[in-house]
């Protein structure tokens, strides 16, 4: 039995024992609205990165509206649902991409959060 060599399209390899290379790269999550996810995903394939998605509810003062049935009742959600987009880059580059989402998001507001990796380690 073969093991197929996995790698990223964006820069990144894994490898089999810690690296210094993989010390220079960072984690960029985005905490977006979900009409604004569309965008973001388009602005990084055009980058060439790829991205995880994960659903989450955010709890704070604002509240969601949601209508059921044929419009006759109307209640208010104790969350918000968000979209975080993640995904790795070498380090030079987390400004470039910033500003290049934030072009996509065309005015609206999003949260980055931006993080160091340690290491890439393929299992």
């Amino acid at each position: 039995m073969t093991r197929e060599k996995i790698t990223l399209p964006f820069e990144v390899t894994y490898s089999e024992k810690p690296s210094e290379k993989s010390k220079n790269m960072k984690r960029l999550a985005f905490v977006v609205k979900p009409e604004n996810l569309d965008d973001i995903i388009l602005s990084l394939k055009e980058m060439g990165l790829e991205a995880t998605i994960y659903d989450v509810k955010r709890a704070g003062k604002d509240k969601e509206r949601v209508t059921s049935g044929r419009g006759s009742g109307t209640s208010d959600l104790g969350y918000i649902t968000r979209k975080i987009v993640a995904t790795v880059v070498i380090s030079d580059h987390v400004n470039e991409i910033v500003e290049r989402i934030k072009k996509a998001l065309d005015g609206d507001k999003a949260v980055v959060m931006v993080s160091g990796v340690d290491d890439l380690v393929m299992l």
